[in-house]
């Protein structure tokens, strides 16, 4: 038996409550180790590189953009 088999038995038999918390643990331990899930996530994130180049949003002088977002948190 592997280790992973064990430990998807182990948490069979756990209530789903805890199942939960296992899954809370282990994302904790990925993040505190920098450990990628799978590159599914990361791939998502590259298709939204780039998306506010063609914003009306962030058209024209650079200054008078920063001015504008600026001056809505006032």
């Amino acid at each position: 038996m592997t280790l992973t088999n064990d430990i998807v038995q182990q948490i069979e038999r756990l209530p789903e409550p805890l199942q939960k918390e296992v899954i809370d643990f282990v994302e904790f331990l990925q993040s505190k180790h920098c450990v990628m899930p799978d590159q599914s996530s990361a791939d998502s994130l590259l298709q939204l590189k780039g998306g506010l180049e063609s914003s009306m949003t962030f058209i024209g002088d650079d200054v008078e953009i920063q001015e504008k977002l600026r001056d809505e948190w006032q």
